[in-house]
């Protein structure tokens, strides 16, 4: 795997014994790139690494250089050097399919488990089909379950960016991230302190109405609602006083009531 037949860092690679000079992309193919990364940046499984533009050698002519791929993190217990990729992905803005194509028979051949093409002018996701020995394009929710993936990954989140932002969520969620596992218990804490609030409201108002009903006080439902419903706890310590007081329910609520 470490063998090259281009330097690395030379921004170039031999596809069938030619040197193809690897240039700067256009925001179409660069951003699209971009967002590939931030997929599976986040949704890999654990001991899985992803990498952009990493050479692979395929044959004596080829030493290609997939947009993006996937595989072990651990080095090839055989060799010590960096394993195969499993997964690898292209992403076309005015290349043909073709070009893909030829690229995917190469790794296929070579031992790269699946290869994808992402295809910018039409927003289409297509993975290599063995069987077919050609491309099968896949819907946007269908879903790319691998063992690289920590959860299944949505063929439309490879286009589609808040699809993608909840992709990497669910997968920072089923990691147990710890900044999210932070947030939720606050989050979970604030609600079970606004809850036992509520609570203590609430009771304050059960009280209020058990001091009026055994005073005789008639209580109309808009004014027991009300009562109920405030979410005042001042208000409701005001009230509380005035119960033993008013002979009327409403009065409950009148500023000059004493």
């Amino acid at each position: 795997m470490d063998e090259r037949l281009v330097a690395p860092e030379s921004h170039a690679q031999i596809i069938d014994g030619a040197v193809v000079r690897t240039m700067g992309a256009n925001p179409p193919h660069a951003t699209r790139h971009a967002e590939v990364t931030h997929v599976f940046a986040g949704a890999l499984a654990e001991g899985y690494a992803v990498a952009v533009d990493m050479l692979t050698r395929t044959d004596e002519l080829n030493d290609l250089a997939p947009d993006v791929s996937i595989f072990a993190a651990a080095d090839d217990p055989a060799t010590g050097g960096r394993q195969l990729e499993e997964i690898a992905f292209e992403v076309l803005d005015s290349e043909r399919l073709s070009h893909a194509t030829g690229k995917a028979e190469k790794l296929i051949a070579r031992g790269v488990r699946r290869v994808f093409c992402v295809r910018v002018a039409d927003r289409t996701v297509y993975e290599w089909n063995h069987d077919a020995e050609g491309w099968t394009t896949l819907e946007p929710g269908e879903e790319i379950r691998d063992r690289c993936f920590r959860v299944p990954v949505p063929a439309g989140a490879l286009v589609d960016r808040v699809l993608a932002d909840d992709l990497v969520a669910r997968s920072l969620l089923a990691s147990r991230n710890r900044v999210l596992e932070g947030a939720l218990a606050e989050r979970e804490a604030r609600g079970e302190a606004r809850g036992e609030a509520r609570g203590a409201r609430r009771r304050t108002a059960e009280l209020i109405l058990r001091v009026l009903a055994r005073r005789g006080v008639t209580v109309d439902e808009g004014s027991a609602a009300r009562l109920l419903g405030c979410d005042d706890e001042a208000l409701l310590d005001g009230y509380f006083d005035r119960a033993s007081v008013v002979s009327r329910a409403e009065d409950l609520f009148a500023p000059s009531s004493p």
